[in-house]
């Protein structure tokens, strides 16, 4: 199985598809910097913020 990610850069002439100034390179940087493992930790952690500031303004306005 492939990530949309993956999926792109298999496309023939995917280069054209990025913004000036990006590359592959920079982007996989970016990609590989953390683990799945470390991703899903900090997806976790900014749900939990952002679900507890939408409870908090309930509160607040309720």
């Amino acid at each position: 199985m492939m990530t949309p990610y993956d999926k792109l850069k298999s496309l023939p002439g995917a280069e054209a598809y990025l913004k000036p100034g990006l590359s592959f390179a920079i982007l996989d940087q970016v990609a590989y910097a953390l683990s799945d493992n470390q991703a899903a930790d900090r997806l976790q952690k900014a749900r939990h913020k952002l679900f507890h500031t939408i409870h908090e303004q309930d509160l607040k306005s309720g």
